[in-house]
């Protein structure tokens, strides 16, 4: 009677679809049809818990979408109406109960053992060798495989058209290469030609060393992202405990992320400081730029490393895990960009009310000029000299800055999608042959996963910022500089040709 009972309730049917609606169902149909007996004191005597109201509705969130898709959705239980098969009690049918006096079972995946194995597993899903050597005892992966199949790794890729993130990420992986060497690039030329070393150009020289590292990271990756972003067996995902490539390229983007972020915060800050108040106040402490562009980067690579915070987190490189990326990535990085962006919008508006302004009496000598007139014009000179001399450096941290905000705040928006109700439909239309990855995928992804544009232009600007500083900073005099010393080390035993002496360079 109660197999029966069972068999009408729909129980075979939802025993061929995923988690969650399969256990979901499986844990209200078995509360159903067995009623539990608990003692209560006296001889002979028994409460009986009966089924849940939170179990019968569980059902419908975890099955409405799935049973809707495949027209079945008659078999979703009525959780008004008594609990099917209480209505031969002697008391009469009974009503749902509500938790805390009721026949509670806890959610169990039936991912683990499978009573029947699917004969063919449809792309983008692969066989699961495990699960066929061990006669379905075991699974590769239990989070991403079942009944013989497994989606493998990296599982986003799935969820887009078919190789559209592979040669996205190719071409990003690219532009990092190449920004990587721009900015080293530029990093040995500060190094090796004359007056780089000084204060305010050491900034430039920290932030494009800083830049080359953060770019440089790609290499561990670069041909074959797969070997950092998944595990040996090709279906777990990248961690700290399974992969150790994983490990030094999330330490090591995590450093070059925050120590990018931080020598270019610092270039903002001196400019401003520079030509808005004409101080010299961060050049008397250059240990606090350090600090903070070396030192505290450094501090929250090693946490990641120490706490095993690291693995593959939805793009083509391994960093902070998901569960711990706004700790230590995502929020430092705010703290860092957002007041130092804030901070060179306010430079801007000072330079442009500046130079809007009417100073007619400039012509005017001097001795007929108030004291505030006079000091207000000398301020404007100021701000124009600094701007003419520093205006590759206010041109940098504009644009670097507006990339790194852009890659935060997508990464934060789109980092958040953390919903995963549409997956269990989404394999039924795959494994049913509804249609195909790109088809599925429109159909139930689209709107729960990152937008394959926006992650481009996100991971496209932050693999630019080499390419930036190299252009803006590798200029005609650099390029004289360099043809200056490499002709005294030929012609004059490594002494500078004379006509290095009289040229002239800004500071920046």
């Amino acid at each position: 009677m109660i197999e029966q009972g069972l068999i009408a309730s729909g129980i075979q049917q939802v025993g061929g679809l995923v988690d969650p609606c399969k256990s979901t169902f499986m844990a209200y149909a078995c509360s159903s049809a067995y009623p539990r007996p608990i003692v209560n004191g006296n001889a002979n005597s028994y409460n009986v818990l009966f089924a849940c109201q939170s179990t019968c509705q569980a059902v419908h969130q975890a099955c409405n979408a799935d049973l809707k898709y495949l027209n079945m959705t008659q078999i979703l239980p009525d959780c008004s109406a008594p609990i099917p098969g209480t209505e031969q009690y002697p008391s009469g049918a009974v009503q749902y109960q509500p938790d805390g006096s009721c026949n509670a079972i806890p959610f169990q995946s039936t991912n683990t053992t499978c009573t029947s194995p699917l004969t063919e597993c449809v792309s983008p899903f692969v066989e699961d060798i495990v699960f066929k050597a061990t006669n379905g005892q075991q699974n590769t992966d239990d989070v991403n495989c079942g009944c013989g199949c497994c989606l493998p790794c990296p599982q986003t890729n799935a969820f887009y058209k078919p190789g559209v993130l592979d040669k996205g990420f190719f071409i990003t992986d690219v532009l990092k290469g190449v920004s990587a060497v721009l900015a080293m690039i530029l990093v040995v030329s500060y190094l090796v030609l004359p007056d780089k070393l000084q204060h305010p150009s050491n900034l430039i020289l920290f932030a494009a060393f800083a830049t080359a590292i953060f770019s440089a990271a790609v290499a561990l990756s670069y041909g074959n992202p797969r070997r950092v972003q998944c595990a040996a067996n090709g279906v777990t995902t990248a961690t700290s405990y399974n992969n150790t490539l994983c490990t030094i390229q999330g330490a090591w983007l995590l450093f070059g992320a925050m120590s990018m972020t931080a020598w270019l915060s610092t270039v903002i800050v001196n400019l401003h400081l520079h030509t808005v108040w004409n101080s010299s106040w961060l050049s008397r402490r250059t240990w606090l730029s350090h600090v903070v562009g070396w030192l505290i980067p450094i501090a929250f690579a090693a946490i990641a490393v120490v706490t095993k915070s690291i693995g593959w987190n939805n793009s083509n490189m391994c960093m902070a895990t998901q569960a711990t990326s706004n700790t230590l990535l995502f929020i430092p990085l705010g703290v860092i960009i957002v007041p130092a962006t804030i901070l060179h919008i306010a430079t801007f508006g000072h330079i442009i009310k500046v130079t809007l302004q009417s100073e007619n009496s400039e012509t005017v000598s001097h001795s007929t000029l108030s004291s505030g007139r006079a000091a207000r014009i000398s301020h404007r000179r100021h701000v124009m000299n600094a701007i003419h001399i520093q205006w590759r450096a206010a041109a940098l941290a504009l644009v670097v800055s507006g990339s790194v905000l852009i890659y935060w705040a997508f990464y934060i928006v789109e980092g958040s999608k953390t919903d995963m109700s549409w997956m269990s439909t989404w394999q039924i239309c795959i494994f049913t042959k509804q249609g195909n990855q790109e088809q599925c995928a429109e159909q139930f992804a689209k709107g729960h996963i990152p937008d394959l544009i926006l992650m481009m232009v996100a991971e496209g600007l932050a693999s630019t910022p080499g390419l930036w500083i190299f252009l803006l900073f590798f200029k005609k005099s650099v390029m004289n500089e360099w043809r200056e010393l490499v002709r005294g080390w030929i012609c004059c035993g490594g002494r500078r040709s004379r006509k290095r002496e009289d040229a002239q360079f800004y500071v920046i």
